[in-house]
This record gives structure tokens, sequence and C-alpha cells, in this order.
């Protein structure tokens, strides 16, 4: 499995990765500061046919998430065989919740700070 954090907040990042890195040592972890930045490196796990976990944030800099998963739905990125992403926010905004769901390719949304629990079910370590 290959876990993707797309945050523009190094600290958060650095979180996450180290929580994930506590839950499974074994498991490949990507960080990206944008969506653009994202956007290439799915591009460059393309053929991949590991199981590809995307952490991403709404509110970034050069490429959203909104328009990150737009760039998804239209790139075809979920030839991957298998492309999980959660959005994950610390929007309470139920609009935002709503537009995320209509996504077919988006599992959840999640609210930060992420939860070892969260992590867990993220992983499959639950």
């Amino acid at each position: 499995m290959e876990i993707v954090i797309i945050d523009d907040d190094l600290i958060y990042r650095m979180i996450i990765t180290k929580m994930i890195k506590i839950i499974d040592a074994s498991l490949t972890i990507n960080q990206c500061e944008d969506g653009k930045a994202g956007l290439s490196l799915l591009e460059h796990l393309s053929n991949s046919k590991q199981k590809v976990v995307v952490l991403l944030d709404i509110n970034m800099p050069v490429l959203d998430g909104w328009d990150f998963l737009e760039q998804v739905e239209k790139s075809n990125f979920y030839n991957l065989d298998q492309l999980i992403i959660y959005v994950v926010s610390s929007s309470t905004d139920e609009r935002d919740i709503l537009k995320a769901t209509k996504y077919g390719f988006v599992k959840s949304f999640l609210h930060k700070p992420l939860s070892r629990e969260d992590l867990e079910a993220i992983t499959g370590t639950d």
C-alpha cells in the first residue's frame, strides 16, 4: 500500500507520517505540499498494482483539493487498480462534506486532526 498525504501544512504531514509509521512501519508514505505535486505523484504511480490511499486536504495553495479531485476525475487516474481518496479537512461546512461525496472515488470525508483509530481504519490495521 502507498499512502499519499497531500497537505500544505508540513507539521501536519510530519505528524501523520509518524503516526502511520507507528501503526505499520512497512507502509510507503509520500508527502506532497499541494494538489499539483499530488497529481505528479499519482501520474508516477499510475502503473502501480498496489492500493494507493490519498489523504487530501481541501484548502491549499497552487492546486486545492477540489481542483485536484476535478483533475483526477478528468485524467482517469483511477485506472490505478485501487485508488482510494479520503478528504481530510478542518472544515465543518456541510456543503464541503456533500461536495466530497459526489466523487465516487472519495471513500470518506474525515475531520482533522485524524485519530489513531482513523489511521488504523484507513490502513486496514484496525
